[in-house]
């Protein structure tokens, strides 16, 4: 299911205190397996985040464990949502050159 901007950020807010893990790559076929993953508690980022020239639009901030994740409208390009068996949803959203891939781990 394709998402805009405010879906995806709509999902986040849904998922607020449970348990989700973070991914971050290349957005282009051939970035390579560099990545970036943590797991954690989702929630709402607290306090400022200074930002350098950033695009046009809102920015959202959350948190996942102790790692921050900023969102800019500005670089936002698509976002769709999927899931696996068992009932764990994923939400791939695409900022310019950046996938940030956020699911939801099984609670407990």
């Amino acid at each position: 299911m394709q998402l805009d901007f405010d879906a995806a950020c709509a999902w986040l807010d849904d998922h607020l205190d449970r348990a989700v893990f973070a991914s971050t790559q290349g957005a282009h076929e051939d970035a390579g397996n560099s990545r970036l993953s943590v797991q954690g508690t989702l929630r709402r980022a607290e306090g400022e985040i200074t930002l350098i020239d950033p695009r046009p639009g809102r920015i959202e901030a959350f948190t996942v464990g102790p790692a921050t994740l900023v969102l800019l409208e500005g670089d936002f390009t698509s976002a769709l949502l999927g899931g696996f068996e068992g009932g764990a949803t994923l939400l791939q959203a695409a900022f310019r050159d950046l996938l940030v891939v956020v699911g939801t781990l099984p609670e407990g």
